[in-house]
């Protein structure tokens, strides 16, 4: 049966494969600029943060994560002014971009930017110089793509480490956290079929807690004799929980035992519940096609808690441009 649902995975992810690699391989590079640079204003720091997030979106990079991030340090190297009437700022700008695995300290890859800019302040200058910074150039696409080559050589070098991970923190029911975990791995890497598996039954495991926990409290309110409020907690049973069944028995049970003018209460709600269970039925009867969905869902759901953590990447961010600072920047 495992060897069934792997390669169903694999067969469900291979159409998939070409179009990952020109989308970066879904691998989540979080842009990080320090606004703490005494020498570059905060507007300029805004504009490079935005710079940065072209860059990695432009390239293919996309989701958030606290392992590896794209940053920059810049430093502005002159300022003159022009002869002319009024006087324009000239600044030489140069910007030192990095992709850094934080954790182990490490740089996966670098490049420098040097970049003239003119404007009525220095402030306007210097932004007008990060904005010469060409996103799609050659030498951008071959520094990411270098990074690339070496994200994916880390994930596949530490893949049972990072599913011995996930299966922890899906033990402790921490589901959307494994989901993040592994929704971080590449999907162009020779494991990822085995990613792909663990994310549809991790997901599975999550919407069948939900659903536990709702129908135990359908239960509740029936046993309370409010047959309308059961309904609309098991309205919210998700159809592709394993749990569905029997969210429909109980369903079955409450049609069968009210009364007529309860029966012409509930018959709005117990219609929207057929409905929604009927259509999901006709559209995912295929498994290949359940299958795919479940995965299309589990890695939003991985993406929505990547946006909850923000504030770990941007502390990541925060540390990762603080040992750059102290090895690299005199």
């Amino acid at each position: 049966m495992k060897r069934y649902f792997i390669g169903l995975a694999a067969a469900l992810l291979m159409p998939l494969y070409a179009a990952a690699q020109d989308a970066g391989s879904r691998i989540a590079l979080t842009p990080y600029v320090c606004y703490d640079i005494e020498s570059i204003p905060g507007t300029a720091s805004s504009a490079l943060e935005r710079k940065l997030t072209s860059m990695a979106t432009a390239n293919g990079f996309a989701g958030m994560s606290d392992r590896f991030l794209l940053t920059a340090i810049p430093e502005v190297m002159s300022v003159s002014m022009t002869p002319t009437a009024p006087a324009q700022f000239v600044v030489e700008v140069e910007v030192e971009v990095y992709v850094v695995n934080n954790p182990e300290e490490v740089i996966v890859g670098q490049t420098v930017y040097s970049l003239k800019g003119v404007g009525a302040s220095e402030q306007k200058a210097v932004i007008s110089a990060i904005n010469q910074i060409n996103v799609r150039s050659v030498d951008t696409r071959r520094f990411l793509e270098n990074a690339r080559s070496k994200i994916i050589e880390y994930y596949d070098g530490r893949l049972p480490s990072i599913i011995a991970k996930a299966q922890s923190l899906a033990s402790m029911t921490r589901y959307d956290e494994a989901l993040a975990v592994l929704s971080a791995v590449p999907d162009c890497l020779d494991g990822y079929p085995q990613i792909a598996e663990m994310m549809v039954d991790i997901y599975t495991s999550r919407i069948d807690r939900d659903a536990d926990s709702l129908i135990r409290a359908a239960s509740a309110k029936l046993a309370s004799g409010n047959a309308s409020a059961a309904m609309a907690e098991l309205a919210k049973v998700d159809p592709y929980s394993t749990k569905a069944s029997k969210a429909d028995e109980m369903i079955a049970r409450i049609k069968a035992d009210a009364e007529a003018e309860k029966q012409a209460e509930l018959q709005k709600e117990i219609e929207s519940y057929e409905y929604e269970r009927e259509q999901a039925r006709q559209k995912h009867d295929d498994e290949v096609e359940l299958t795919k969905l479940k995965l299309e869902v589990a890695r939003e759901v991985a993406a929505s808690a990547g946006e909850a953590a923000g504030n770990t990447a941007a502390e990541a961010g925060k540390s990762a441009v603080k040992w750059l600072f102290g090895n690299l920047v005199k």
